[in-house]
């Protein structure tokens, strides 16, 4: 009975140890640059690697999808702009327009788009979507702007409490939804659990930026300080930069089930490149499909990073 009591000790200690012990980062990176294009801009990655995004050229601004080896434009029929920003595993695509009538948000299933409008909404723009279909984004109306979710058939606003201002971005597969809000204290990152919210404050930082959230609960996003601006990502327990090598600045947008992140970087001469930051083993990002019992020991700790008030719309224009 004594040895069996020493043995449950440990592994509690080797637990509670795994879940606080920070390690460095482990990135091998893999840099997007449409053919033709004069900036590229990484967004949204799925479990298998393939990315969504959006670049532009001599004739407009085009999203696109990337699959490791070739490169797909989308382009919603009639617009004017179109933005690729989410993927899921099954390769559909969300994103958002501009026509003659302003901005709405949709997505793509490989043959078809559909319009997504918030009843009500002066504009609507949907960024993250899920293994079910279930998208997060944006909309503004009179009385400013608002997170949203649609499960397909009917939508629900997201309002931190006592926020002035929310945005919703990422959404995992079990409907936790990452996004930032502003309040009188300044602009803060959020998570949502369906039920209730939990503010995301990266320390040290001037403002922070939360995005992309995978199903374990980890979250990526940007920060910036007085060197610059950084990626990041954040495991549930601490925080790690991710800085592209020789960058003037790193914007982390999404986080895969395996750790990987997407997002772009601005060079010396300000160029705008899409990469892929692919977590090796080792990494405190990096994932393998859990066993149950893993799901429950990491439980749902998701927390994590303040927000900037600059509206996404403004970084992507």
């Amino acid at each position: 009975m004594k040895r069996l009591m020493l043995l449950v000790n440990a592994l509690i200690i080797s637990v509670s140890l795994m879940a606080t012990v920070k390690e460095a980062h482990s990135y091998s990176f893999t840099y997007l640059d449409v053919p033709g294009a004069a900036g590229t801009r990484a967004v949204g990655i799925n479990d298998t690697g393939s990315v969504a995004g959006y670049y532009w050229d001599g004739t407009g601004v085009h999203g696109f999808t990337y699959n490791g080896s070739s490169y797909s434009s989308l382009n919603v029929p009639g617009a004017t702009d179109t933005r690729a920003v989410g993927i899921n595993d099954t390769g559909s695509v969300a994103g958002y327009y501009w026509d003659g009538t302003g901005v709405h948000g949709f997505t793509y299933n490989g043959s078809s788009y559909s319009s997504l409008n918030v009843p009500g909404a002066t504009g609507t723009a949907a960024f993250g979507i899920n293994d079910t279909g279930s998208v997060a984004g944006y909309y503004w109306d009179g009385t400013g702007n608002h997170g949203f979710t649609y499960n397909g058939s009917s939508y629900s606003s997201l309002n931190v409490p006592g926020a002035t201002g929310t945005e919703a971005f990422g959404i995992n597969d079990t409907g936790s939804v990452a996004g930032y809000y502003w309040d009188g204290t300044g602009n803060h990152g959020f998570t949502y659990n369906g039920s209730s919210y939990s503010s995301l404050n990266v320390p040290g930082a001037t403002g922070t930026a939360a995005y992309g959230i995978n199903d374990t609960g980890s979250v990526a996003g940007f920060y910036w300080d007085g060197t610059g601006n950084h990626g990041f990502t954040y495991n549930g327990s601490s925080y790690s930069s991710l800085n592209v090598p020789g960058a003037t600045g790193t914007y982390a947008f999404s986080i895969n089930d395996t750790g990987s992140v997407a997002g772009w970087y601005y060079d010396s001469t300000g160029g705008a490149h899409g990469f892929i930051a692919t977590a090796q083993p080792g990494d405190p990002t990096y994932n393998t499909v859990p066993e149950p019992s893993t799901m429950l020991l990491m439980g749902t700790g998701l927390a994590g990073l303040v927000t900037f008030r600059k509206r996404l719309g403004r970084i992507h224009r």
